[in-house]
């Protein structure tokens, strides 16, 4: 499905507030409360958008930062799989990106303390096989998330 210039206007004011009514979206829009009603559910229910919460880790105190992971080229692929999968339910891990380059995953671990944070990020990459190197990335402040800036921290 191709989307029209009415999805993208849709898309991006769901950006900027998530919960946006559908007559506030038809308003901006130009379509009645139940034509943005159609097209929102549409853009859901064909995963062109997902509403949900963004937690501001640097807001509630929690430590957070980014895990760069080289794969190891020898490991099985449904080894790596797995392990992508196992990353995907990590209660731990809020985003996960796989990349070209020096390496090969970008995921992004919290923790409610410094201990949980640690923890997750050795019980991801403690003695796997899939893992060849990796390195840390520790978050200090959170400027943008999701597309969104945090105008809010910027000094």
């Amino acid at each position: 499905m191709k989307l029209s210039r009415k999805d993208w206007k849709i898309i991006k004011l769901l950006k900027e507030n998530g919960r946006m009514s559908d007559k506030e979206i038809g308003k901006r829009v130009g379509l009645s409360k139940s034509g943005a009603r159609w097209r929102r559910t549409r853009l859901m229910k064909e995963g062109y958008i997902l509403i949900s919460a963004f937690l501001r880790f640097d807001k509630v105190g929690f430590p957070y930062g980014i895990l760069l992971i080289k794969l190891n080229p020898k490991a099985n692929k449904n080894e790596v799989r797995k392990f992508k999968l196992n990353l995907m339910k990590n209660p731990n891990t809020f985003e996960i990106f796989e990349t070209f380059g020096s390496y090969n995953l970008v995921i992004g671990v919290f923790g409610e303390d410094h201990k949980q944070f640690y923890e997750a990020i050795e019980n991801i990459v403690q003695e796997n096989p899939v893992v060849q190197s990796y390195d840390i990335l520790i978050g200090v402040k959170n400027l943008k998330g999701i597309e969104i800036p945090f105008f809010d921290i910027i000094d």
